[in-house]
């Protein structure tokens, strides 16, 4: 038996958006306003969900299961697979101590606060963010800038505003790829798109850090290094989001801005070395370049690997009619598949849930965390499986809300109710 999406079920555009709207709303407000924990939100909003896809939306009970299951299992391939992986090869990177030297070669570049401010939060934190993601950026990046001198709360503050330019593209892209599959549109589309979007706020970020430092002086004084870096950001983020995809879109900007930082400043100096209260400059510690060079390894294996798999010939081998497409197993949803019909749609919604072992994006950390513990003497076998374990334990709640909040997602876009509000936006 088919069922038939209605996206206006209270004959109000707006009444029926609103009604949509609450469990995103209720959300906001137990987090916000009520300071609950984040899966004490997401059960709350999750059980409204369910109650608004019921009535007034009239989504049968299967159907919404169906579509529940769906997130959950989403949550945990590839999301969690890429989160997981992404911070143990971080925190690999601390263990074996080379993070050290990666932190003592960015200090040492220069004692100007407003181009540490761009080396350290803006492109060494958007690398971090395309790693990672998850608040792993403002942290490291804070705790960088308070050892170079910065009052904490500043340090974090302008490690957050720094994020503005990354945040869409974290952890491997994976908000981007995760709204494509819950919003059911072509992911090289959306990847164009929001170049439109974003991109004109990513190019502004490293002028407003700057002013927010020093002002208007800082901008003219700054200007020829902030220019050449936002330019050299952007430009390597937009052709990588139009051409491959949102994988690399931080991760390998965020290398070429540190790049071009080092290139800039050896041929330029700006007028005076700027001081937060002018506070003398730490101390810089000399590495080796051949240290720099092996310190920073794990970064350029990783971004090696992910262009690897991002690149569409790779992709291509993957797709239906492709060599290694059997590799992808699909898996149709019951509730949903051959059951719900979209609204305009003539025919019903096909949901499937990929387990793909082979192409995923997490399977490219997964090669780049077993080259570097190859060939980093410093790792044991033990070292990884415990700093695995923890990994898991620290990250369980994270996954956790994840999963709820993707429940909720494809339960709201599959009653009707997220076309309901874009409806009443439009």
């Amino acid at each position: 038996m088919m069922w038939y999406q209605d996206t206006n079920p209270l004959n109000g555009l707006w009444l029926s958006a609103l009604v949509a709207v609450l469990p995103i709303l209720v959300f906001l407000l137990c987090l916000v306003a009520f300071k609950m924990k984040g899966i004490t939100a997401g059960i709350i909003a999750l059980i409204l969900q369910v109650i608004i896809a019921m009535w007034p939306f009239g989504m049968p009970v299967a159907s919404i299961a169906g579509a529940g299951f769906l997130g959950v299992l989403t949550a945990i391939w590839p999301i969690a697979y890429i989160i997981v992986l992404a911070v143990l090869l971080y925190r690999l990177t601390v263990a074996s101590g080379r993070f050290d030297t990666v932190r003592n070669s960015i200090a040492g570049i220069s004692a100007d606060q407003r181009i540490q401010v761009l080396l350290v939060s803006f492109g060494f934190g958007a690398f971090l963010e395309g790693a990672a993601g998850f608040g792993v950026p403002i942290a490291i990046c804070a705790a960088l800038l308070v050892q170079l001198g910065f009052k904490p709360v500043k340090a974090a503050m302008l490690s957050l505003v720094a994020n503005v330019a990354a945040g869409a593209y974290g952890a491997i892209g994976i908000p981007v790829i995760v709204a494509a599959k819950v919003g059911g549109v072509n992911l090289a589309d959306l990847s164009f798109d929001l170049v439109l979007v974003l991109q004109l706020v990513s190019f502004a970020t490293p002028f407003i850090l700057v002013m927010i430092l020093d002002g208007w002086r800082g901008f003219r004084e700054t200007l020829p290094i902030t220019l050449a870096v936002s330019v050299t950001y952007n430009v390597s983020q937009a052709s990588l989001l139009i051409f491959l995809g949102p994988e690399l879109a931080d991760i390998l900007p965020g290398l070429l801005a540190m790049v071009m930082i080092v290139i800039v400043g050896r041929f330029w100096k700006p007028s005076h070395i700027y001081r937060e209260n002018n506070s003398p400059a730490p101390t810089p510690v000399k590495e080796s370049f051949k240290k720099i060079l092996v310190a920073w390894s794990p970064f350029y294996i990783l971004t090696a690997a992910i262009f690897v798999w991002s690149i569409p010939a790779f992709k291509a081998l993957f797709l239906e009619g492709g060599v290694l497409s059997s590799l992808v197993l699909k898996f149709s949803l019951p509730g949903i598949t051959g059951v719900i019909v979209s609204s305009g749609a003539t025919q019903a919604s096909t949901a499937t849930w990929a387990f793909t072992p082979m192409n995923a994006t997490g399977t490219a950390i997964l090669v780049a965390i077993i080259i570097i513990f190859v060939t980093t003497k410093q790792l044991h076998l033990t070292d990884v499986l415990k700093t695995f374990s923890k990994t898991v334990c620290d990250l369980w709640q994270s996954i956790v809300l994840i999963a709820l909040i993707l429940a909720l997602a494809n339960i709201a876009n599959l009653s009707g109710g997220t076309a309901s509000i874009g409806n009443a936006l439009a």
